[in-house]
């Protein structure tokens, strides 16, 4: 396990592959502009992180359009995602996609080729740990993933360090400050 990270799951043990940690937000933003095809997958649980100057639907889609990336959501936030007018956002739930993902002749929501990165947000952590864990076994040659949620997954292939919530709101600000340059 990576020095001063717990991974939040008791009894649980992510094998000898961990995520490499990322704890610059500068990082995190070139990766994200220079991946290629990227897919955001989008949990129910992203409005807990909301606040008067974090709204969560609003920066994923800022993001998404950063980056030129697709958006999954995976339950009923669809709606409130449609509303903001981009038109790359899907809607399909997460074990589908997950299933999807680990298929190397997947082409994608649009048709066009296979995802290099999936980036994971707002789900409950338990089940983000099960479907990074899927991918991490069955994905590993052509799929990278990276968890933008405030804790740790070690099932990633890149994940930031656990914070606080309103640490990580800031973070998260200071990531799209600098995909925009």
């Amino acid at each position: 396990m990576m020095r001063g990270e717990s991974t939040g799951q008791t009894a649980e043990i992510p094998g000898p592959i961990k995520a490499i940690l990322l704890k610059e937000p500068k990082r995190v933003a070139a990766m994200l502009k220079g991946i290629g095809r990227l897919v955001i997958i989008v949990g129910d649980r992203i409005m807990e992180y909301e606040n008067e100057k974090f709204k969560p639907i609003d920066f994923i889609v800022d993001l998404a359009k950063s980056v030129n990336a697709h958006i999954n959501v995976t339950g009923p936030l669809i709606t409130k995602f449609r509303e903001k007018g981009y038109e790359k956002i899907y809607l399909m739930p997460a074990m589908e996609t997950i299933d999807r993902l680990r298929d190397p002749e997947w082409k994608g929501f649009d048709g066009e080729g296979g995802y290099r990165m999936a980036v994971f947000i707002g789900f409950y952590y338990y089940y983000e740990w099960l479907m990074l864990n899927g991918l991490k076994h069955f994905a590993y040659k052509w799929l990278r993933t990276l968890s933008l949620d405030p804790l740790y997954q070690p099932n990633a292939t890149f994940s930031l360090p656990s914070m606080d919530v309103d640490k990580w709101r800031d973070f998260m600000l200071e990531v799209l400050n600098h995909i925009r340059g």
